[in-house]
């Protein structure tokens, strides 16, 4: 037996304390009771000779009692060690059970529309409640995405679904682009490394275009860029506003230290199509940053409260301003929708039958309210909700 493999105090049935005096009249009460002559246990009276021989004796009682103190505190630091990892899996229990999704949205059903509008199920961005829902026909909101185990949003601007059925946020207040699905699993995650604690607190990612699985295209109108980037976190393309040179001068009408841009979408290879608020304008520029197509020309004023362009077929674009304007690839005004008075339209999509999808703010008595609304093609409301309601602070 070893001497710090149990507790001779315990044995002798003393106090850790206890005076030599103590310690010697215990052992003989002890050893009366235990003695083999006496009819005691010998195992048990070898272990209080034991803890007798190496208590009464000062050096070897200093030299136990500090491996004993040892002893305990290791033991004190394990018992610590376990209440502390039963508190993680404590926690973590509680944020599965907290975050576990009701009974909800299992698939998508029927086909993509629109980045925001996967069969009849809308996909809503709520800056407000730092939450991302996707919102039923009926209004009702079928599948919420706030925090998970792996990530929590905070302040997303836009949610949108790419066509291969996953969804991507645009989390500009944690200056990130996150990719999910249905099941709230974290799939991708780009921010960009480069940048420096100055330029992350100033970004602010408000616009994403993903056509293809691989590739995102993204708005940064807090450092003034456009970014095309890979699943591999690789810039393929940048832009900041500076157009190479043009033959008619129009380059001049997109200035670099202006330069705002509010959403971007590809329209088609190393070609895109940019909303640039700054100088209220749109434009298509490619790869090489030549400019390739410009609206308003420099004969028509700009654009006020520029938010949003979108490509229609046939050369047609959505413009999303003070109202919604459809102008033809000449330049020509082709339509316009201007009943969403002080509203702050954040995108808007063309729907099938003439119809338009818009995601927007509005300003109420009560507050800010933002909303989703599709319109026909003669002005007529047939959907409208407002998926969250801000009061003044």
């Amino acid at each position: 037996m070893q001497p710090d493999a149990v507790d001779l105090y315990a044995i002798l049935q003393v106090h850790p304390t206890a005076s030599a005096e103590v310690i010697k009249k215990a052992y003989h009460v002890l050893m009366q009771k235990n003695h083999p002559d006496r009819g005691g246990d010998l195992q048990q009276a070898q272990r209080i000779n034991q803890a007798y021989d190496v208590l009464i004796d000062t050096k070897k009682r200093a030299h136990y009692d500090q491996r004993l103190l040892r002893k305990q505190q290791l033991r004190v630091q394990m018992q610590q060690e376990k209440q502390r990892q039963a508190a993680k899996k404590a926690r973590q229990k509680a944020e599965a059970e907290r975050y576990r999704p009701p009974p909800e949205l299992k698939a998508l059903q029927g086909e993509y529309a629109t980045p925001m509008m996967w069969g009849k199920s809308i996909l809503v961005s709520d800056q407000r409640g730092n939450r991302v829902a996707i919102l039923d026909r009926k209004k009702e909101t079928v599948w919420s995405l706030s925090r998970t185990p792996q990530f929590t949003l905070k302040k997303p601007l836009l949610a949108h679904f790419a066509p291969d059925g996953t969804i991507w946020i645009a989390d500009a207040g944690a200056q990130r682009v996150v990719q999910t699905n249905l099941k709230k699993e974290l799939l991708w995650e780009y921010s960009d490394s480069l940048l420096g604690q100055g330029e992350r607190q100033q970004s602010k990612i408000s616009f994403l275009d993903v056509q293809q699985p691989e590739h995102v295209l993204m708005t940064d109108s807090g450092l003034r860029q456009v970014s095309y980037v890979n699943k591999q976190g690789q810039v393929l393309w940048r832009f900041q506003g500076k157009l190479g040179f043009h033959l008619r001068l129009q380059h001049q009408l997109i200035k670099p230290e202006l330069f705002l841009p509010v959403s971007a979408i590809q329209v088609e290879p190393n070609c895109f199509l940019i909303a640039d608020q700054g100088n209220g304008r749109i434009f298509k520029v490619n790869h090489k940053n030549k400019l390739l197509w410009v609206y308003p020309d420099k004969k028509q004023p700009p654009l006020t409260a520029l938010n949003f362009a979108c490509p229609l077929p046939g050369g047609r674009i959505w413009i999303a301003s003070d109202k919604l304007i459809e102008v033809s690839d000449s330049g020509q005004v082709l339509w316009h929708y201007a009943e969403l008075q002080d509203a702050d339209i954040k995108q808007a999509y063309a729907l099938q039958a003439g119809a338009f999808m818009v995601d927007f703010s509005h300003l109420v008595k009560r507050g800010i309210n933002q909303e989703i609304m599709m319109v026909n093609a003669e002005g007529k409301v047939q959907y409208r909700h407002y998926y969250s309601q801000h009061r003044f602070l």
